[in-house]
């Protein structure tokens, strides 16, 4: 074979070769194309699925962060009815949440208990007033009714510097003649539900009617932290009548922590009957 021989046969190789060297090329860059796509999908995936991806819907609504512990509570109560036991929390929904207890007394019966509540400024200007009327219709000597108020307005609540508990009430003169009492009461646990038994008596000469029975749980240092109402059987007993009760609360996380509780019976005489 002559040199013009070989010449002529590397002429026809080489375009051969370079045709073969394209086609890798493109079949590398496809592959490479693919997997970039793959890489930014997964990448898209992997945040969709982080548990910052709720998170971060959650932080575009607007917070209110401040100090709650910060805000002072000025309980104005006189020397006929006391304003004690007050707490002040925020609750899982970001509620501020205000509990206390009303105690009479005084050796008469109170009656049209209203609580009512003053907020204000650091400037001590007043931004809101509400009033909630009182569990109990009648307040007797000795007793005490606790109360319950949460703030859901997060606008105004963040300016709060104090809070100013006040109550209204009238006397009533007559003595009640009906004397419902809790008897046989004790509590234990079902899993995570606690479980309070007991029984209810009329130890009166008179039939009463309009019966609560409301559950006050305080933490360590005697404050109200929440407040349970039992549903009785029955609103009314007669004379010596009695009736038992089971109350159960669900011991979850949500639930604020407790030390101690006391069950609080209320009631009305019921009138007597015209012959």
């Amino acid at each position: 074979m002559t040199n013009a021989d070989i010449n002529s046969l590397h002429r026809k190789k080489m375009p051969q070769r370079k045709s073969k060297i394209f086609k890798t090329l493109v079949i590398l860059l496809n592959l490479l194309f693919i997997f970039l796509q793959f890489g930014i999908l997964s990448c898209a995936n992997n945040k969709a699925d982080a548990p910052g991806a709720a998170t971060a819907e959650i932080k575009s609504e607007p917070l209110y962060f401040f100090d709650y512990k910060k805000i002072n509570i000025e309980k104005a109560g006189s020397i006929d009815v006391k304003i004690e036991n007050c707490n002040l929390y925020v609750d899982m929904y970001g509620d501020l949440v205000i509990v206390g207890e009303v105690e009479n007394m005084s050796s008469v019966t109170k009656t049209n208990i209203e609580i009512t509540f003053s907020f204000y400024d650091k400037e001590g200007e007043e931004i809101l007033f509400s009033k909630i009327p009182a569990y109990a219709s009648h307040l007797r000597e000795g007793s005490r009714v606790p109360f319950f108020y949460h703030l859901d307005d997060k606008e105004k609540y963040i300016d709060i510097n104090k809070i100013k508990i006040g109550i209204n009430y009238k006397n009533y003169y007559d003595k009640f003649k009906g004397n419902p009492v809790v008897k046989d009461e004790k509590f234990y646990y079902q899993d995570n539900i606690m479980v309070i038994e007991g029984e209810v008596v009329n130890l009166g000469k008179r039939r009463v009617e309009n019966l609560k029975l409301l559950c006050t749980f305080y933490n360590r240092r005697d404050q109200v932290v929440f407040i349970k109402q039992c549903c009785l059987p029955k609103e009314e007993l007669e004379s010596l009548e009695g009736q038992n009760f089971i109350l159960k609360i669900l011991l979850d996380e949500y639930l604020p922590p407790f030390t101690h509780y006391r069950m609080g019976i209320f009631f009305e005489d019921s009138p007597v009957a015209q012959n």
